[in-house]
């Protein structure tokens, strides 16, 4: 299993086009951040007592983020009231042969989107991860709705049969891509707002790959922007160089031609020839 580790709210960075560690396409959408405000990554105040009945209703992880059962989708009110604007399933394919386990028709009802996300094993749900994250910021950074700010505020409900499964090993996922933190933070952090998750060892095994490619994915990207770091540097030195060299040459042109007209002036100030007298 993996050990927890607590995560420093306080310490954290702002979620920005700056700070996200991956490069823009691979889990959020271009521009994604032109169309997000910081307000949508910031932390919930802190759940200070865990009551049993709570297992029943969707919690928010961020402002964009809400984890629950399937059976929270019978409180329709308090969706309205939450403001979800897509229910997103993410449940077995044993399960989508059966129909069970959907938002559809909540979503028909209050006239927002759902979708679902059917996986056949640990190793097919890793695979879909930075896809489904993906698509989860560009449903977060779509613009049906807008605050004052000009910022997009849509808000996602995770869930599977129990909320405590599947849906919450891609809560999980998610926090560690969107805030670049540690497998065991993102754990610790989410068992704080949720605190009847079940990550057993088959879920942990799975996000343990899932960190190791994100670590894979940042050096990669951390020796993308290096390079095109350099790169930029070298070619303003390149061009600080050009420009020198043209202004040596226009200063030498510049010179010469003061020469040419120097020497055409001395020409013209040449005394006249002395007069000669010819009539006799």
């Amino acid at each position: 299993m993996v050990s927890y580790e607590e995560f420093d709210v306080q310490a954290r960075q702002p979620v920005n086009a700056e700070n996200h560690a991956f490069q823009q396409g691979e889990f959020v959408p271009d521009g994604f951040f032109n169309r997000v405000g910081p307000l949508c990554f910031t932390i919930p105040p802190p759940m200070f007592q865990w009551t049993y009945e709570m297992r029943r209703r969707a919690q928010s992880l961020l402002p964009c983020l809400y984890l629950g059962p399937w059976s929270c989708l019978a409180d329709r009110g308090r969706l309205v009231q939450e403001g979800i604007t897509l229910l997103l399933a993410v449940r077995d394919k044993r399960l989508a042969m059966a129909s069970l386990i959907s938002g559809r028709r909540a979503a028909e009802a209050l006239q927002i989107e759902e979708g679902t996300v059917d996986f056949a094993d640990n190793q097919d749900l890793i695979a879909m991860l930075p896809q489904l994250i993906n698509h989860i910021n560009a449903h977060v950074a779509s613009f049906s709705a807008t605050e004052p700010s000009g910022h997009a505020r849509k808000k996602v409900l995770l869930f599977c049969e129990t909320g405590n499964g599947p849906s919450a090993v891609v809560a999980i996922a998610y926090l560690m891509v969107m805030l670049n933190i540690s497998l065991p933070q993102a754990l610790q952090y989410v068992s704080s707002r949720r605190f009847c998750i079940d990550i057993d060892e088959s879920a942990s095994q799975l996000l343990l790959s899932f960190e190791s490619i994100l670590d894979a994915k940042r050096v990669v990207e951390q020796a993308r922007r290096a390079s095109e770091a350099k790169n930029t540097t070298l070619k303003g030195a390149s061009s600080r160089k050009r420009d020198a060299a043209e202004f040596d040459m226009v200063e030498e042109d510049g010179y010469a031609m003061g020469l040419e007209a120097g020497e055409a002036a001395d020409e013209n100030r040449r005394p006249l020839a002395p007069f000669e007298d010819r009539s006799g």
